[in-house]
């Protein structure tokens, strides 16, 4: 008996190695890494100046990381459904804070669609956010020119964007009379 358990104590010590996945930027100059083993994920950027932690033993098993052009890096992870949380970055900004629920991303003009911070409706908001507007825009969801679902549990999982080409905003969701609708906004993020 004691044989077996010396051998099940020493299987359980020996430490397990997560797998570290990284992508390199376009340019070959940066890397997004992650990795996730038992007790969460962390994330970082590897660059020319050093490692920069993007977060580290965050509480889930599954991390997604893209450049979404040659100087815009995100990186997210699911904290409940629909729930989620994104970290970009960009040289010459570094690392933004988190930026929860993101419904679109206008990558070329660092900003997104997001639910507002109060939770009461969607905005345009910039990504690295330094003083100055917090959102471009704001759509509150009792505003009657959108007539939004309201009766969702999570309203804003009833909204997609898409960012155009040229910056504007093409809107979906599911109105108060359950029908799918569109609506460009012709309020644009800086460039």
């Amino acid at each position: 008996m004691r044989k077996i358990f010396v051998v099940a104590l020493y299987a359980v010590s020996i430490p397990c190695f997560a797998e570290i996945v990284r992508l390199n930027s376009p340019d070959k100059t940066e890397s997004i890494n992650y990795s996730c083993a038992d007790d969460g994920c962390s994330a970082w950027i590897d660059s020319d100046t050093g490692k920069i932690s993007l977060f580290k033993d965050v509480p889930t098993s599954t991390v997604s990381a893209k450049w979404h052009s040659p100087r815009l890096a995100g990186v997210s992870f699911s904290c409940g459904s629909p729930c989620n949380i994104s970290f970009f970055y960009q040289k010459g900004n570094g690392v933004s804070k988190p930026v929860h629920d993101v419904l679109a991303l206008d990558a070329q003009r660092a900003c997104v669609l997001k639910p507002t911070d109060d939770g009461k409706g969607i905005a345009l908001a910039p990504i690295f956010y330094e003083g100055g507007a917090k959102y471009y825009w704001q759509a509150r969801y009792s505003d009657p020119r959108f007539g939004f679902y309201t009766q969702s549990a999570v309203i804003f999982s009833t909204i997609k964007g898409k960012f155009q080409t040229d910056g504007k905003l093409k809107l979906s969701y599911l109105n108060k009379d359950g029908n799918n609708t569109e609506k460009l906004i012709d309020q644009k993020c800086p460039d």
